[in-house]
């Protein structure tokens, strides 16, 4: 009898198993894991994500740094000077840039799998994106071994260099993947391009141009600005809506951060401000682009009458004004004499016309830009008054021009990191000087060292066992050495 009932005990266990197997069948899985992600709604992650990081707190540090804005109240007013920053100030840009980078890996795995070589296309570029983006501010950073924690549960860092080769291989990748004809870009999730490959391939060889710049390989970054964005049609803005009756949190991140920490960050001290107000003229040049950027010592984060402020809504990411801009420069560095000035400004003069044009400026108008000839470059030219080399002073001009077209953007903060030490590139700006000509300390630096790098954030610190140690801000990259 025992027996009898522990065997019909054990056929009802067997039976309330099979049972409750059948009940949980395909609910047993976590419902945010890969195997159940739409990968249509992974890539609206990612695009978004990489928006936020892009144009994030990251992005207000660098501008605050290089005397883009003030750091003027509270925390901001502390952070203001760079030595001051820590690992913990970090986290955010370098949560948004790696997360950017697991929403890309779920769409190269899950349209790899449907054999989407368009959508993988995009998931590729996207990494590689936000890796050489995290390479250019960090340095040295995990990448090879990310996102397999079964393998690699501590990602071990690979080098600056090694990171800038894998990202050019991975855009090689997209670009292939996205002039395949395989799949398809769903338009309703595409918000820049509408799902039109032909844009993406652009923006990938956009991105190679921008990397290759940064690691100072200008052949190559010639060849591949040509093929990136040919016109404003094929530029790429983060899209944002700050309209009063719009979802907060769909505005611009930095009139979010302007609203809710009101006289944090501003434009007071800010050398970029002064520069577009008082002394960017010249007889070739009526430079109007302050308006967009800033309205008298702030920010400009606010509409009126179709004339949108830098920081209110969409912002400019790879466009086809920074592709004339690489060209200019790549040119002058493989000639650096005659020839070299001649062929620069051949792309110069076009993006100088590009500005006359109205484009970069939200509506507010740039001004007029004339052609600049080689003799304006020439000792006592009227951009080389203080008579130095005239390629010197070309580069003067060309980094001076970054330094304003990029406000609000880290490419700035890269121009500053790799043109330091340069002795091709004369001081184009004043890194956080006194610029109250009426002040004790005018013409004097506020601060000491100059930032460099990106601080390795404290999440990482606590996190990863194969964190190779801190850096200080004050120390180059190791690639500008």
């Amino acid at each position: 009898m025992k027996t009898y009932n522990k065997l019909i005990l054990f056929l009802l266990a067997i039976g309330l198993f099979t049972s409750c197997k059948k009940f949980v069948d395909g609910y047993q899985k976590d419902p945010n894991g890969v195997d159940f992600t739409i990968v249509e709604h992974e890539f609206t992650a990612t695009i978004l994500e990489n928006q936020f990081f892009q144009k994030g707190s990251g992005m207000r540090m660098a501008m605050m740094w290089l005397n883009q804005a003030t750091g003027a109240a509270r925390q901001y007013q502390v952070l203001d000077n760079w030595n001051n920053a820590s690992g913990s100030d970090f986290n955010d840009a370098w949560d948004a840039a790696y997360l950017t980078i697991t929403h890309a890996d779920i769409v190269v795995k899950k349209s790899d799998d449907s054999g989407n070589l368009l959508l993988r296309g995009l998931g590729k570029l996207y990494k590689a994106w936000a890796g050489g983006q995290i390479a250019s501010l960090w340095g040295d950073a995990p990448f090879s071994q990310i996102n397999d924690y079964d393998h690699y549960p501590d990602p071990v860092y690979d080098t600056q260099a090694d990171v800038f080769n894998q990202v050019q291989t991975l855009l090689d990748e997209a670009i292939a993947d996205l002039s395949s004809g395989q799949g398809k870009i769903e338009p309703d999730r595409d918000i820049y391009f509408g799902g039109t490959a032909s844009k993406w391939i652009k923006i990938a060889h956009g991105l190679k141009a921008k990397f290759y710049l940064h690691t100072k390989q200008y052949n190559e970054a010639l060849t591949e600005a040509a093929l990136g964005p040919s016109n404003v049609n094929d530029d790429l803005y983060a899209q944002y809506d700050s309209s009063e009756d719009t979802p907060f949190s769909k505005w611009n991140p930095t009139k979010q951060f302007l609203e809710q920490r009101s006289g944090d960050f501003d434009a007071s001290e800010a050398y970029s401000n002064l520069v577009l107000f008082s002394s960017r003229n010249n007889t070739k040049t009526t430079d109007n682009r302050k308006a967009y950027n800033y309205s008298s010592n702030n920010l400009n984060s606010s509409s009126s009458g179709g004339k949108d402020g830098k920081f209110f809504g969409n912002m400019p990411m790879v466009t086809y004004g920074e592709m004339l801009l690489i060209q200019t420069e790549a040119e002058l560095r493989i000639s650096t004499d005659a020839t070299g000035i001649a062929n620069a400004l051949t792309h110069y003069n076009t993006y100088r016309a590009l500005l006359t044009s109205g484009e970069y400026s939200g509506g507010h108008g740039a001004g007029s830009f004339d052609p600049y000839v080689a003799a304006d470059f020439n000792a006592g030219g009227m951009e080389n008054l203080d008579n130095i080399d005239p390629v010197k002073a070309f580069f003067r001009e060309i980094f001076e021009e970054r330094y304003l077209f990029f406000i609000g953007d880290y490419e700035a903060y890269t121009d500053f990191a790799r043109s330091f030490n340069d002795p091709m590139v004369p001081q184009y700006f004043r890194l956080h000087y006194d610029i109250h000509p009426n002040s004790p300390g005018y013409n004097q630096p506020l601060y000491s060292g100059q930032p460099l790098r990106f601080i390795y954030p404290q999440v990482e610190v606590d996190a990863n066992a194969n964190f190779p140690g801190m850096v200080d801000i004050n120390v180059p990259l190791p690639i500008y050495q």
